[in-house]
């Protein structure tokens, strides 16, 4: 073995041995969920069956956007089965839409989005060269479910909305001011003590910018629990693995209820 072989190998070692401390034990995670009367291992074998039944595959979080959102949604469709109503901030590409149909069988779901005119739209996640086809393969899988219903429209235009809902995914612009928007018009909407939860709170960053990062939602939720307004408030790791929780990666969803 070469001098310069050795070196980089002990380079890999110490570098994997530094990454590893940033990860999230798998128990610490589901004593996590547990603290919210959510049970994770449970949440995970029941995700699993529907991703193999809807996708063809098992949870990975090293996969597209797969993260513990999708855990917590099976664990909350377990302990509330009945759920009626669930509203998605920020459509995407309707996989999460499709998903949350079989979790939640005989719910209405509301998915909304920006229109697919929108300059924004066609702007953001590499969508400038492919919008079209994105759009046309998004639908097509929001219509495999009569469950769900799709709006084109501008997520603050929630303000206007009265229709109340037992479950919401905020996962729309995450710069400020939408995110903020976003999170209080989720509490103005969801029931006394409904769920909401929210993608990619930072807690700190170093650049913020329009769509993809902010400590706005962060700051939100420490809001409304300052208020006394939520409760089972929690910052629950977006992903286990070391490589997504090093000090500038780190991401949680943020989870509450409505105070009742």
């Amino acid at each position: 073995m070469s001098f310069f072989t050795r070196v980089l190998r002990k380079v890999e070692f110490n570098f994997s041995k530094i990454l590893k401390k940033y990860s999230v034990k798998t128990s610490d995670q589901n004593e996590l969920f547990l603290s919210l009367g959510l049970d994770r291992k449970a949440g995970l074998r029941k995700l699993n069956k529907a991703l193999e039944k809807t996708y063809n595959c098992l949870y990975d979080e090293k996969e597209g956007m797969f993260s513990e959102h999708l855990i917590l949604l099976s664990s909350i469709s377990i302990k509330r089965p009945k759920i009626s109503s669930i509203l998605e901030i920020g459509t995407f590409d309707g996989k999460t839409s499709l998903l949350l149909s079989h979790l939640f069988p005989g719910s209405s779901i509301l998915t909304i989005d920006l229109p697919d005119s929108n300059s924004d739209f066609i702007d953001t996640y590499g969508r400038s060269n492919s919008a079209s086809s994105f759009t046309d393969k998004r639908n097509r899988l929001l219509s495999l479910s009569s469950s769900i219903t799709f709006k084109e429209i501008n997520s603050v235009a929630l303000v206007n909305f009265n229709e109340n809902f037992d479950l919401i995914w905020v996962d729309g612009a995450h710069g400020y001011p939408v995110v903020a928007m976003d999170i209080i018009n989720s509490f103005r909407l969801v029931k006394e003590g409904g769920y909401v939860l929210c993608d990619d709170i930072w807690t700190s960053i170093k650049t913020s910018d329009e769509w993809y990062s902010s400590i706005g939602g962060f700051e939100s939720l420490k809001a409304l629990q300052s208020a006394g307004l939520i409760s089972n408030y929690s910052l629950i790791p977006k992903r286990l693995a070391s490589e997504y929780n090093s000090p500038n990666a780190k991401k949680y969803i943020g989870f509450f209820t409505k105070q009742s």
